[in-house]
């Protein structure tokens, strides 16, 4: 049996190592390499059946740091594996920044044993930057139905409708009583820092309109708000 392919939180874990190994190849009997095998071991993110005994064992995280090799520009001699696709993309994403990759690794790891463990898979064009477990978990914070309507009650009380906060587009006043307490809310907070959060806090979601939610959640790159107000603001017709 094959076991599965790596996925992006699979291999951000195993970059955040590389840079934490000064940029260099680990053996497989170094202790990090183990301890990273016994973390990804315990990730949410393949089911039992589909793995065998070399799962993610530490011969094949140290020929993952050697793919880094061939990836890294401060090596000139090639790693020892081919390169794949996806972990030059998450070279992209995370070398130029260690701190964010520190961050990002970290908040995976701890997610290991976080609720989003039963949560159901979701769609590879809704996963940020940050991997799955992170998304996934954003996603949970978003969707819990008693934060929502606690958020909502909240703006209604301060001012009277619920208008999107990027565009202020307001579903009762498009569509009258259909529309009456109808809006969707958007988690503010950094993927990063969300592994150690247990509950959502009001302030950490925005009122959004459908449209806005899902350019928010476009791409791999999380948007934010005031990054989707500039675009929308620069296309709104002057008078």
């Amino acid at each position: 049996m094959r076991n599965p392919d790596w996925v992006r939180d699979e291999i951000i874990l195993a970059l955040d190592l590389y840079f934490r190994a000064g940029r260099r190849q680990l053996p497989a009997t170094h202790p990090d390499v183990i301890a990273l095998s016994e973390t990804l071991n315990e990730l949410p993110l393949h089911q039992e059946k589909a793995r065998d005994e070399r799962f993610r064992n530490p011969n094949g995280i140290s020929m993952i740091l050697g793919n880094f090799l061939g990836i890294d520009p401060e090596h000139a001699t090639p790693g020892l594996s081919r390169n794949n696709r996806l972990q030059e993309d998450v070279w992209d994403d995370f070398a130029n920044d260690p701190a964010f990759l520190s961050r990002t690794a970290e908040s995976i790891a701890r997610v290991a044993a976080s609720d989003v463990r039963d949560q159901d898979s979701i769609a590879a064009q809704e996963v940020f930057v940050e991997g799955e477990l992170l998304t996934r978990l954003h996603l949970l914070r978003e969707r819990n139905k008693a934060s929502v309507e606690k958020k909502k009650e909240q703006v209604l009380k301060a001012t009277g409708r619920l208008a999107c906060e990027v565009c202020e587009f307001d579903f009762n006043v498009a569509y009258g009583r259909l529309g009456e307490g109808f809006a969707e809310c958007h988690h503010t907070r950094p993927l990063a820092e969300l592994s150690g959060i247990r509950q959502t806090r009001l302030a950490d979601l925005a009122v959004v309109c459908a449209n806005c939610h899902r350019m928010l959640h476009r791409g791999r790159q999380s948007v934010s708000l005031d990054m989707l107000q500039s675009l929308v603001r620069q296309r709104l017709p002057i008078g």
